[in-house]
């Protein structure tokens, strides 16, 4: 059975989406988007993404052509045809075709339901690495379609053995480029406050963390202050909650997963399979 996906208000075939060469979304880079795993069916946080991707079109004056509950519909209609155990939704939205090649026309929305893998096991087990990059996104707080750094840094990243990209602005650390940070001091959970995404799952580990025992505190982080640290972890709907061990060529915490981080992993975890039991 061929899976379904949904283009301005038509389920088809993924391949049946096209979208036109004036689309500011393709010359422009003016698109939004949000994205959540489905385990077995049941959507993981869909109310908060939403939520978000409802915020980023307003934060660009976008308007989203079809209402909250059409497009919780949709998505409804997609799981359920596609039957996928383990999948991710994104809603994504261009600002359509423009008639001078650059002022937005009428907003196009795809939500596509695809089947994914499991993150690689030993990246929880082991840790992971990151490098770092001298980068300031423009409006961290909206999730846009523009990831141009990322992907021109992929290439490097993965020729070095690292999963992603740390950014900083020379003195200060924002983000990974598809994750927020987290520093372990102590019994104190550290992570930034400003210049960046406000991430789903970064939400739901500082609502957990007091219930195991940590105080949060959402501040700058200085990137030496990262380099010095305790432990470190990043968030993201596809990491959940995942070790790093080590920045550029200097490990963190010995180069083993923390203790505290992997209390994290397992709390994230049950909060996960409660939210899609």
């Amino acid at each position: 059975m061929q899976a379904i996906q949904f283009f301005n208000g038509k389920f088809v075939p993924k391949e049946s989406i096209t979208f036109s060469i004036d689309d500011v979304g393709v010359l422009r880079g003016f698109g939004i988007f949000d994205y959540f795993k489905v385990y077995n069916g049941a959507p993981a946080f869909m109310e908060a993404h939403l939520n978000r991707f409802e915020s980023s079109a307003r934060l660009l004056g976008m308007e989203i052509p079809f209402s909250r509950k059409e497009i919780e519909a949709a998505i409804k209609k997609l799981i359920e045809y596609n039957r996928f155990p383990l999948s991710g939704v994104k809603v994504l939205m261009t600002g359509g075709a423009s008639s001078d090649g650059f002022s937005a026309g009428k907003p196009n929305l795809v939500i596509t339901n695809t089947a994914v893998s499991e993150t690689n096991p030993l990246f929880y087990a082991e840790g992971v690495s990151v490098m770092t990059h001298q980068f300031t996104r423009e409006m961290p707080q909206v999730k846009t379609t523009n990831y141009a750094t990322a992907v021109r840094l992929e290439p490097i990243w993965k020729q070095k053995g690292h999963i992603d990209v740390l950014y900083h602005d020379g003195h200060y650390i924002s983000e990974v480029s598809r994750s927020n940070v987290f520093l372990v001091e102590g019994n104190k959970l550290i992570t930034n406050k400003d210049g960046v995404l406000p991430g789903v799952t970064r939400m739901n580990v500082v609502n957990l963390a007091p219930q195991l025992g940590f105080e949060v505190e959402i501040r700058p982080i200085a990137l030496s202050e990262v380099l010095a640290t305790e432990e470190v972890f990043m968030t993201s709907t596809n990491k959940r909650v995942m070790p790093v061990v080590k920045i550029d060529d200097q490990e963190i915490a010995n180069g083993k997963v923390g203790a505290k981080t992997k209390l994290l992993m397992e709390g994230y975890a049950k909060l996960l399979a409660e939210e899609t039991k």
